[in-house]
């Protein structure tokens, strides 16, 4: 089968991979949609090490093609899938939080990803879709359950003011997640006019150009959770801790590069909570796949927006080149094995 395979200079190619033999409890998917995610950059670029011949894609949709032995699930089911994948019997998989396994592995980076014609997975990490869902708002289900989990520990609740920093999927997804935890009001930064429109149709309360106009017409005791999404080399932690109010809390979705300064005396005085919140979890039966699942069905229309770049796999060279570059105006692009 073709799959995207990374060189060890960050290239992606297409290459021809063996179909290993189906393992029980596991079944293969033919992937019909799939996300690039700043992830999937961010390995692409080295950042977590070399990534030759690492098989990315884990914002994944598809349907069920082959089952192996103790699989209850029917072939043709629509399905997304979780991929993070813990040992099983660590304290933390036994807890729900197998993002926290120290041996876990990821379905995209340490086992093949899904940007190929075909994926093997777990059962376990496999939920099944509405079918009335498209291929590609089924692959959303994955961001918006990072969004989800980071709802929920950021404790986003009913009557909470929530400014979210950044405009990419996760901060679009994460007006959705705060109003379904109960917010009251959410406000965005976003950049571009592409993603202020986005952010408008998904019912941001006020769209502001960036953090500084923020600031400046709510002040820095209105907020009472800022998330902040953009990581990188932005400064949108130190904007985080200006903006929350006393007692406020601060969500770290977004993955920075090095240590990113924090004016160290206001968080103190104010008593601010900082929370990170990384992939997603099942604590107490809860799975935020599952509510994600909920939400991407109820929001279907609207996240049709989100989507704004369709790719054959044999265009995966393009697809990648307009993840990364922001001037042809991408916000989701995903790939259509």
């Amino acid at each position: 089968m073709k799959a995207a395979v990374y060189s060890a200079d960050g290239s992606v190619n297409l290459k021809n991979v063996d179909i290993p033999e189906l393992q029980p409890g596991w079944l293969q998917l033919a992937v019909t949609a799939v996300g690039i995610c700043g992830t999937d950059l961010h390995i692409k670029n080295g950042e977590l090490g070399s990534p030759e011949g690492i098989r990315p894609g884990h914002e994944i949709a598809g349907v069920i093609d082959v089952v192996g032995d103790n699989v209850n699930l029917a072939t043709g089911t629509a399905v997304a899938i979780e991929p993070v994948f813990g040992c099983g019997h660590c304290q933390h998989c036994n807890s729900g939080s197998p993002n926290r396994c120290a041996t876990k592995d990821f379905f995209g980076y340490s086992q093949p990803g899904g940007l190929a014609e075909l994926i093997q997975i777990p059962e376990s990490l496999v939920y099944p879709l509405n079918t009335t869902l498209s291929a590609n708002v089924s692959a959303l289900t994955e961001p918006m359950a990072v969004c989800v989990r980071g709802t929920r520990r950021a404790k986003i609740n009913i009557g909470a003011r929530v400014a979210i920093l950044g405009a990419g999927s996760i901060g679009l997804l994460s007006i959705l997640s705060s109003y379904a935890g109960g917010a009251n009001e959410v406000f965005i930064s976003a950049r571009h006019p592409h993603q202020q429109e986005v952010a408008k149709h998904f019912g941001a309360t006020r769209v502001f150009a960036n953090s500084d106009e923020l600031l400046n017409e709510l002040g820095d005791q209105y907020i009472d959770v800022v998330v902040e999404t953009v990581g990188g080399n932005a400064t949108t932690l130190s904007d985080s801790v200006l903006l929350a109010k006393t007692g406020g809390t601060i969500l770290m979705l977004g993955a920075f590069r090095g240590n990113p300064e924090l004016p160290a005396l206001r968080f103190l005085t104010n008593e601010l909570s900082l929370v990170a919140s990384n992939c997603h979890g099942h604590e107490n039966q809860n799975s935020d796949f599952k509510v994600a699942g909920e939400l991407v069905n109820k929001h279907a229309e609207k996240l049709e927006l989100l989507i704004t770049h369709r790719f054959k796999l044999d265009q995966i060279v393009e697809a990648f080149s307009a993840a990364e570059d922001k001037k042809q105006l991408s916000i989701k692009v995903q790939v259509n094995p």
